[in-house]
């Protein structure tokens, strides 16, 4: 359990909070990864079908209606929006072209209220030409590298890392690493070729690999945060925490002339604000949820919020909870994955306390708009 009760985002000038819009386009992978779960709820499933363009359209369109109901409450410093498009591939979509080109006409009608960056989370296995007509719709590529991928995949990936690079486009790379000992090797030899080319990068261990760690490898990760963080006598890196997926630094305990990369990473029952920051789509079934990884919901359980064939009562019942005063997530997960960059507090007076940097109240922000 952690040794704070309170856990916020580092500011970072270079790595500022934004509201995540997490779109799983399409189920469909061009790699089959040991470590990916597959099936419905995993990373990648094979026998599903890529979702129809006009459906994806219409997702598209919910999303920044959903997330302009948050910008309403958001001071101007947090009124940043990050839409990432993945799957699966999300690249190996049939109509990802066309469906990136719909991404700026559909943010016209609130270019003037939030801003809006466009990221994709890849393998990068594609073929250059198609990156090339891709690369003009994205602002900022996540890159993941997979040493399960062939030679000839893995030169592809270099390939298109250097062709990123040269269209000016910002860029990281996350580079899983196995705890299999050839695999970990390879992750590394790869981390050695992105600090070459300049590109930015962020080892990720794998969720869920509990005692498969041997220490050499704790200690390597131990190295490179630079950290004392890590229990060496147990050889388990997952029991003990875990850092941001985006690299993000985090403050405990109101501290924050102190930063920290890796944290624990168990808050069962605390009061967190990850709907605050993050909205998970699922293309393929439609399912919609506060956090791709908890998928808490507000009534205490784990589950959508609602779905696709339904928006309307999705916009609606945020809106009646935001005028209400913010919902409030009360974590019920063992572990946080996905969403530890979330604002939270054990106490709620303590949450509601830190929380009044990150929001202004709804209703105050309707009124204001009404007089003008």
């Amino acid at each position: 359990m952690p040794t704070f009760e309170v856990l916020e985002p580092a500011i970072d000038p270079n790595n500022r909070i934004s509201f995540l819009l997490d779109w799983e386009l399409t189920m469909k992978c061009n790699l089959d990864c040991s470590y990916c779960p597959s099936g419905l709820h995993g990373g990648h499933d094979n026998s599903t079908r890529h979702p129809p363009l006009n459906e994806c359209i219409q997702a598209l369109e919910f999303m920044f209606e959903y997330v302009d109901q948050y910008m309403h409450s958001k001071p101007n410093g947090l009124k940043y929006v990050m839409l990432n498009v993945y799957g699966g591939e999300a690249l190996h979509h049939p109509d990802i072209v066309e469906i990136l080109s719909q991404i700026q006409e559909k943010y016209q009608p609130y270019r003037d209220r939030w801003q809006l960056t466009v990221t994709n989370t890849t393998n990068a296995i594609v073929s250059n030409e198609k990156l090339k007509k891709i690369i003009p719709y994205i602002d900022e590529f996540t890159v993941s590298y997979h040493s399960e991928s062939t030679a000839k995949q893995q030169q592809q990936f270099k390939d298109n890392l250097l062709l990123i690079n040269q269209s000016g486009k910002q860029q990281k790379c996350v580079v899983m690493m196995p705890y299999k000992l050839d695999g970990f090797q390879d992750s590394v030899d790869m981390i050695e070729w992105l600090t070459q080319n300049n590109i930015r990068m962020l080892p990720k261990q794998l969720d869920g690999a509990d005692n498969l760690y041997k220490t050499d490898q704790i200690v390597w990760f131990d190295g490179f945060y630079k950290s004392k963080t890590f229990n060496l006598s147990n050889n388990n890196i997952t029991n003990v925490g875990r850092s941001c997926c985006g690299g993000r630094q985090a403050c405990v305990d109101q501290d924050y002339k102190q930063r920290h990369f890796h944290v624990s990473n168990k808050f069962p029952n605390w009061y967190c604000s990850v709907n605050e920051f993050f909205l998970f789509v699922k293309q393929v079934n439609g399912e919609v949820y506060v956090n791709k990884d908890c998928k808490m919901n507000f009534n205490g359980t784990v589950g959508p919020i609602g779905n696709l064939s339904d928006t309307r009562s999705i916009i609606n019942e945020l809106k009646t909870q935001l005028t209400n005063g913010q919902p409030v997530i009360q974590c019920k997960k063992s572990k946080c994955l996905c969403g530890l960059c979330a604002p939270k507090a054990k106490n709620l007076d303590t949450y509601q306390s830190i929380m009044k940097k990150y929001r202004k109240e709804y209703h105050e922000i309707l009124d204001v708009d009404l007089l003008h």
